[in-house]
């Protein structure tokens, strides 16, 4: 038994990539012809993830009506994970690597697309900001607008992920973080969507967001252009804008059949198809294939 199926393992990492890649998508759609009992599947992670799953969720559900896709919100890439492990969700969106301790405990992450990281503002106009005028503003030593209209910064905690993207922008950056950290009355978001919340409240509000929850959730905060290159699909395509989110869904290894049929169109062309509507630069054809999820 054991040696017939090495021998099997063997065979199949011989296969090259685009027969697997076609193996997946036959599965895929026999997965789909099957009649399938009802079943939800629990999903919570980041926020950046939350308004893509539920157009996806959406979209698939045409295709299979006994599938609802049931969103936990509020719990972040870490505390997705700690509810998937728990068995309080079946799956998990993350903006983060898997970490090996929670590979080795049993899951699998399916990178799914990378999306643009942002600054975004409620401020009529602003269209743009270089390197440098982050900075100031970051740092305190630059206040107003052009047209002398406060800028009202949106901060996350000094813990959370974006905190720590941003201040990989530049050196200049890092350091004006730390000194808005100290300073006192700054509005802090706690969530994603809590922080787009406050940009678009405040009057010249500014912070970070991701372009997926941007059109994703239809908002109306404006994505800025980096020292002049904006943040487009073909600009992250090119390399030209670099600040990105690599999105992830994580599941179990035993992971339900439901939940696998979804990943699976997740990653399928008309999965790819909404994530690139929706802000996302899907996996190229090859790490697709070594990435996907077969339904079983």
């Amino acid at each position: 038994m054991h040696a017939t199926a090495s021998s099997a393992a063997a065979r199949r990492s011989r296969v090259p990539l685009r027969h697997k890649a076609l193996a997946w998508l036959g599965a895929f759609a026999f997965a789909l012809a099957l009649p399938a009992q009802a079943e939800t599947v629990r999903l919570g992670g980041t926020g950046s993830a939350i308004g893509t799953m539920q157009r996806l969720g959406q979209a698939y559900q045409k295709l299979d009506p006994s599938f609802t896709l049931e969103i936990v919100p509020n719990l972040g890439s870490t505390g997705g994970v700690k509810a998937l492990r728990s068995g309080a969700t079946q799956l998990a969106a993350i903006s983060r690597p898997l970490k090996a301790e929670e590979a080795a405990a049993g899951l699998q992450g399916v990178d799914y697309g990378r999306t643009a990281f942002v600054l975004a503002t409620s401020k009529p106009g602003v269209q743009g900001l270089s390197l440098l005028e982050v900075a100031n503003i970051y740092a305190g030593r630059r206040t107003q607008w052009a047209d002398g209209s406060p800028v009202r910064l949106v901060l996350r905690p000094a813990s959370d992920g974006d905190t720590a993207h941003l201040a990989s922008f530049s050196d200049d950056i890092k350091s004006a973080l730390a000194l808005a950290m100290g300073r006192e009355g700054m509005v802090t978001g706690m969530t994603d969507q809590e922080t787009v919340d406050a940009i678009e409240r405040l009057p010249g509000g500014l912070g970070t967001a991701t372009m997926a929850l941007l059109l994703s959730e239809r908002r109306r905060a404006t994505p800025l252009a980096i020292d002049g290159v904006e943040p487009t699909l073909a600009n992250l395509t090119s390399g030209r804008y670099p600040y990105v989110k690599t999105m992830t869904l994580v599941l179990r290894t035993d992971a339900t059949p439901a939940t696998r049929k979804f990943v699976a169109f997740v990653t399928s062309e008309p999965g790819r198809k909404l994530l690139g509507e929706l802000g996302h630069l899907p996996p190229a054809a090859a790490e697709r294939a070594a990435l996907a999820v077969p339904a079983r």
